[in-house]
């Protein structure tokens, strides 16, 4: 039988995703630069249900003068990126998507709480012109063995929305509840991993 590939292509079922500040950390992975990229083991982590990849879209302009042929020319103009959704199961407990919710929190809160992730509901203010709710956040795509295969990086990301559950109904059997929380980002890349030594168990 022939093959496509002397290799079997990536299985989409183990991922993971993490955000933080971009700070120097303890694990490097390589860029496709071949420049080493510092990745902080202590940022926040988090299994998704799902997560939508990034994507960017460049608008084309086109243009022709009145004694071109009839074909007009085409140029690139802005790129934009399309927000993501990630979702995930939603738990009993308020620990469990603690972290999710404190990062919306942060927009509207003029304390930094980007290391502990914790707020507080009563002490919210309106934004004074801080960014730190702005985020480098990394989605991790890893083999069936749990070595990672594939890695993007998100640059100055930050909640837009945030759902904490599903829409209630009593009729549905067997449906689970989902929380949500969709990111815009001003940019992505995606990073050799190839420079690194990085497993499931070294990130997430």
């Amino acid at each position: 039988m022939a093959r496509s590939s002397t290799k079997d292509t990536l299985e989409k079922f183990r991922f993971g995703v993490t955000w933080g500040d971009n700070d120097p950390g303890l694990t490097t992975i390589q860029d496709v630069n071949g420049e080493l990229i510092a990745i902080d083991s202590n940022l926040a982590k988090a299994g998704f249900h799902d997560v939508q990849m990034p994507k960017r879209t460049t608008n084309k302009i086109m243009y022709r003068e009145g004694n071109d042929p009839d074909i007009s020319s085409v140029s690139a103009g802005l790129s934009t990126m399309e927000d993501i959704v990630l979702s995930r199961g939603l738990m009993s407990s308020a620990a469990s998507f603690k972290e999710m919710q404190a990062w919306t929190q942060l927009i509207h809160s003029t304390t930094d709480t980007s290391s502990s992730l914790t707020y507080d509901l009563d002490k919210v203010k309106k934004p004074t012109g801080s960014n730190n709710y702005r985020k480098e956040v990394w989605i991790f795509m890893y083999n069936r063995d749990g070595t990672l295969a594939r890695a993007w990086k998100l640059y100055n990301a930050f909640p837009v929305s945030f759902v904490p559950g599903s829409d209630l109904n009593a009729s549905e059997d067997g449906e689970k509840s989902l929380e949500q929380i969709t990111l815009a980002y001003e940019d992505f890349m995606e990073v050799d991993v190839t420079g690194g030594d990085l497993t499931s168990n070294s990130v997430l």
